[in-house]
């Protein structure tokens, strides 16, 4: 679904102002030739989760340039989330085709589903969910397999934040099956002593490129009023240059669309 306006007037229009009505209509038809398109929001299409749905979007300033990427889950599908397998489950969420879209890195949306949690247990034993914006096709996603060895190859050093380190041998640190290296910041809250993991934001690499961004956060936030907003730690080169990247991830409830919208946003141009 699309919010759009009507192309602007053709040529004709300002030929037809000019022998009609002159010169002052003709100026104003030219005014409304050149006027921007409106800020839109695309839907991409829908995927079954639980007893609800999510589907992926992607919102566009007057210039068409990108604003955010997300995806906005119904609140009917945190009902009936499969318990098995206990690994968890992993929902393709195609984008949609727009040139919105084709302007930031993003290929695809893996939206994730962890009933158990997974390691350190200590610190991600929560049920908890994944959204990983990949920026590589889903094919070679799907193709990673456990402690691939080309999980081991990093990308440079300056393409990741500073401080963001993978733990070795314990998930997530260890190359995920249909994922990759997962990094976390180990200045993030779930890791001070007596917290309890409620939400925070991770980069993923395979094969010596930075291949996804992940905010990961738990089921029991999924609340009516949730509302967070946080800054994404920036590297200092991008994987993919040339196209928008985020600087925020927010977690949020839409009350007119009784949905989770779980996105990246205040997007620059790298």
């Amino acid at each position: 679904m699309a919010i759009s306006s009507f192309p602007p007037r053709a040529g004709w229009c300002r030929a037809a102002a000019l022998l009609a009505f002159g010169m002052p209509l003709l100026l104003a038809c030219s005014k409304d030739d050149d006027s921007p398109t409106q800020p839109a929001t695309t839907y991409g299409n829908s995927v079954t989760i639980g007893t609800g749905a999510a589907r992926s979007f992607v919102s566009s300033d007057a210039n068409g340039m990108p604003t955010e990427i997300g995806v906005a889950v119904s609140e009917a599908a945190l009902g009936g989330l499969p318990a098995t397998p206990a690994t968890g489950t992993m929902y393709d969420v195609p984008l949609p085709a727009t040139s919105a879209t084709t302007q930031m890195p993003f290929d695809h949306i893996s939206f994730d589903w962890n009933p158990n949690g997974h390691e350190p247990l200590t610190i991600y034993g929560l049920p908890h969910f994944d959204a990983h914006f990949y920026m590589q096709p889903m094919a070679a996603q799907h193709a990673i397999t456990l402690d691939d060895p080309k999980g081991d190859i990093f990308p440079a050093t300056n393409k990741l934040p500073a401080g963001y380190i993978t733990p070795p041998n314990v998930a997530p640190g260890r190359t995920v099956p249909m994922m990759g290296r997962h990094w976390v910041d180990p200045t993030s809250s779930e890791y001070t002593p007596g917290a309890t993991f409620t939400h925070t934001f991770i980069y993923g690499t395979y094969d010596g490129h930075v291949t996804f961004v992940e905010p990961m956060f738990t089921k029991a936030i999924l609340v009516s009023s949730v509302s967070i907003e946080r800054d994404i730690k920036q590297p200092v080169a991008y994987e993919v240059p040339g196209k928008f990247f985020p600087t925020k991830y927010t977690i949020r409830y839409n009350a007119s669309t009784k949905e989770y919208i779980i996105s990246l946003k205040d997007l620059v141009l790298h």
